[in-house]
């Protein structure tokens, strides 16, 4: 009977592994992060996220009131800059299950502005509107893949633009850019 407690155990952990294998990888030249690592998951209302773009390494952030992408502070995405920029997200879910991306630092969500020529992502708003209601699902790279409500569909949030360093709205049936979620 240990045995198959053991060989259970084992495959657990394997499949757990890759999980937490980003966050292990960036702790081993810094030492310690700033305060625990947690579980890197699917986001879920009242949880604060750092949100790191798992390709590049970059976080949704703030800065000067506009949203964008930066380091994600030295290869550690638990880094509270202190430098002005807000890269932490609360999650918050409506009466009908949407959920939104609130900023901790101005209040503001992300949202879509409806330029549909330069069609960008912005942080501009105080309230949970249309514009601001997202669904994440599993992305097929790993991660999560962040879909705005777009009338009685989706599109996804990709990252694109000036350096790649803007989020963009999708195109229709366009894939988006693989996200992870880090709770602070």
């Amino acid at each position: 009977m240990e045995d198959n407690e053991t060989s259970s155990h084992s495959s657990f952990d394997s499949v757990m592994t890759p999980m937490h294998t980003s966050l292990h990888e960036s702790y081993t030249e810094l030492g310690s992060p700033p305060y625990p690592a947690q579980k890197i998951g699917p986001p879920y209302k009242g949880a604060t996220f750092i949100i790191r773009d798992l390709q590049r390494g970059f976080v949704i952030a703030l800065t000067d009131g506009n949203l964008c992408l930066l380091p994600d502070g030295n290869g550690n995405p638990l880094f509270n800059r202190g430098d002005g920029h807000g890269n932490h997200w609360r999650c918050v879910e409506n009466k009908d299950r949407w959920l939104g991306f609130k900023n901790t630092v101005s209040g503001e969500f992300i949202g879509h502005d409806n330029n549909q020529k330069h069609w960008r992502f912005i942080a501009k708003v105080e309230a949970h509107n249309e514009w601001e209601y997202f669904c994440v699902r599993h992305h097929p790279n790993g991660g999560y893949e962040m879909l705005v409500k777009h009338w009685h569909g989706f599109r996804a949030m990709k990252v694109g633009g000036t350096d790649d360093r803007e989020l963009m709205v999708a195109g229709e049936g366009e894939d988006g850019t693989a996200w992870e979620f880090v709770k602070v």
